[in-house]
């Protein structure tokens, strides 16, 4: 039988907005229960809550006697190999082929071997209608064909619960009703606990045994189907028949606005006299024949059912109604000023590095992750660091140059210079042209990553992104940094020497001893280090952008241009704070 979920008083707030209040329900073990509501009630956002992707103000998930809500994330991470999770739109991991992506939960926590490995793939490959399609890659199938790739990765560890987001999303209704069928089997063969949160009104009357509905912040009813498909709950009536004239309306906005209401009572979001959700009202409409729910092709018994209607015939299964009478209050989450957001976003970010930090030494290691990224960030930036390192070099020489001769110290320009570039210049240049190269193109990537689910995907899976993308990117963007501020300080000191000797006549002998005489070992360690301290700056803050993005493809620009300029900011502040502690700590020998 599938794992237990019981939710109670549960409540979910982004800044102001309230999504859902106090919601309490139980997910039957075995069974299928479907979540309805109109459009952006909230209900991928349960679904998340389920999984611990989001975390709630108020109440309990507790998965098998686990709490989803207060339990660490690695807690959760093992928790999440429970379950198997159908994302909207698929969430396969776009690097990988159909076959990749549905053996990786296998290959990542099984010790299963190649060919058995590939056996249950082409199952569940079979099982889905993609068997022959495996070679190709996310971008070259369809929505339908990406929906139901995501579906055999969700199967393919036989899941004790399975949730499914919006499945007619992108199909046809020959290839949805299928598809119900299909979870119909599924459910039958593995006797797994499922949600699925539907739009789709015939999927909803012929598939779960439980239907709950979301509306206006509230879980207005839930219940065995049975009761719930013959309520004349206007809310629910409305819905499950698609009229138009009802308490719903266009938008959250015109919703309740002309329907009969109850004059006793205020309703929280200030309507007056109430919000006619009960079944009180008159003029409700229901349905007066109970559709006919799928069964089994293959005429295997199901489980599921036989329990359920034991509960409902002993009357374990009661239909819930929202009674706004009774309900508590739930107050609104104050709105956190410009201050208080920074500070947070400050502490999220410091959180990540050492989240970052502590990943390192953990196993696996992201060995190949690392080579690719560290060679991406550096075929991307090596060109534009040298021709930025010779002018800056120049421009180096010809300041120093100058005014070594307006005082009359010709002598020291080389050392001048050469410090000046070493403990100053390379580091900054290097960081700045890795910030605005692959810095940009790692937010870009984990951006894209994230507004399509792969993220959420991962950590479903049980893989920690930090683990997997963050400490890679982060360490090849310090290694970057190191191989290329050397390099940088090569050609910025050539630069500055050539410019010195050729443009301002200075004298070659000169120039290399003052260099040699007063330049120390130590200086390209200052350079070095600092190249370090700016290369994890420019990383951690890409991957917590990219992390953070906001939905779409504005938001993966936004995030990337945020991602370059906070990491300027941050870099010449802590370039600032390093030297001047350089020069404190080590003054005989600072720059």
């Amino acid at each position: 039988m599938g794992g237990t979920v019981v939710v109670e008083g549960l409540t979910k707030s982004y800044g102001r907005q309230n999504i859902w209040r106090d919601v309490t329900l139980t997910l039957p073990p075995g069974e299928i229960t479907a979540l309805l509501g109109p459009s952006g009630t909230g209900k991928s956002v349960f679904l998340k809550s389920v999984m611990g992707l989001v975390q709630p103000e108020h109440g309990t998930i507790h998965v098998d006697g686990v709490d989803m809500v207060k339990a660490k994330e690695a807690q959760r991470l093992e928790m999440r190999k429970r379950f198997g999770v159908l994302f909207q739109d698929g969430a396969l991991f776009g690097s990988m082929n159909v076959y990749d992506n549905v053996a990786f939960p296998l290959r990542e926590h099984t010790r299963l071997d190649e060919r058995e490995i590939k056996r249950i793939v082409n199952e569940k490959l079979d099982l889905v209608g993609l068997l022959g399609q495996e070679h190709k890659v996310p971008g070259e199938i369809s929505g339908g064909m990406k929906k139901r790739a995501g579906l055999a990765r969700a199967l393919v560890t036989d899941p004790a619960i399975i949730l499914i987001d919006e499945p007619d999303s992108g199909l046809d209704p020959v290839r949805t009703s299928n598809l119900a069928q299909l979870l119909m089997e599924v459910n039958t063969a593995t006797d797994a606990t499922m949600l699925v949160v539907t739009h789709n009104i015939e999927l909803a009357r012929t598939l779960p045994d439980n239907l709950g509905m979301l509306y206006r912040r509230e879980l207005v009813m839930f219940g065995p189907r049975e009761e719930f498909l013959l309520t004349d709950h206007p809310v629910v009536s409305q819905f499950m028949s698609g009229d138009p004239e009802g308490p719903i309306g266009m938008s959250e906005e015109t919703d309740h606005r002309d329907v009969p209401v109850d004059p006793g009572f205020d309703d929280p979001a200030g309507f007056p006299g109430g919000t006619a959700l009960l079944s009180r009202h008159a003029g409700a409409r229901s349905i007066e024949v109970l559709p006919r729910q799928l069964v089994p092709r293959s005429g295997q018994p199901r489980a599921a059912t036989t329990r359920h209607r034991e509960r409902v015939a002993s009357g374990a299964a009661p239909l819930y109604v929202a009674d706004d009478d009774e309900r508590e209050r739930v107050p609104t989450p104050p709105r956190p000023g410009p201050v208080g957001a920074a500070l947070a976003a400050t502490g999220d970010l410091f959180a990540l590095g050492l989240d970052t930090a502590r990943m390192t030494f953990k196993r696996p290691f992201a060995g190949r992750e690392l080579l690719e990224q560290f060679w991406f960030v550096v075929s991307v930036s090596w060109v534009p660091a040298m021709l930025v390192a010779i002018p800056f070099g120049a421009v180096i020489a010809l300041q120093l140059g100058t005014l070594t001769r307006q005082v009359g110290a010709e002598s020291f320009t080389g050392a001048a210079s050469v410090l000046a570039v070493v403990q100053q210049a390379a580091p900054i240049v290097t960081t700045l042209v890795i910030a605005g190269a692959g810095g940009a193109a790692i937010c870009a990537e984990i951006g894209a990553r994230t507004i399509r689910d792969e993220i959420d995907a991962m950590r479903v899976i049980g893989i920690s992104p930090v683990q997997r993308l963050v400490v890679p990117r982060v360490l090849a963007c310090v290694a970057a940094a190191v191989l290329l501020n050397g390099l940088v300080s090569v050609v910025g000191v050539l630069g500055g020497y050539v410019f010195n000797v050729l443009v301002q006549g200075g004298t070659p002998g000169a120039y290399l001893a003052s260099f040699t005489a007063l330049a120390q070992i130590q200086d390209l360690i200052v350079g070095e280090i600092k190249a370090v301290i700016f290369g994890l700056i420019a990383g951690v803050v890409a991957c917590y952008r990219g992390l953070n993005t906001a939905p779409g493809p504005k938001g993966v620009g936004e995030a990337v241009m945020q991602s370059v300029v906070i990491t300027f900011l941050m870099l010449f502040f802590v370039n600032f704070v390093v030297t001047t502690l350089y020069l404190q700590l080590v003054p005989g020998k600072g720059a």
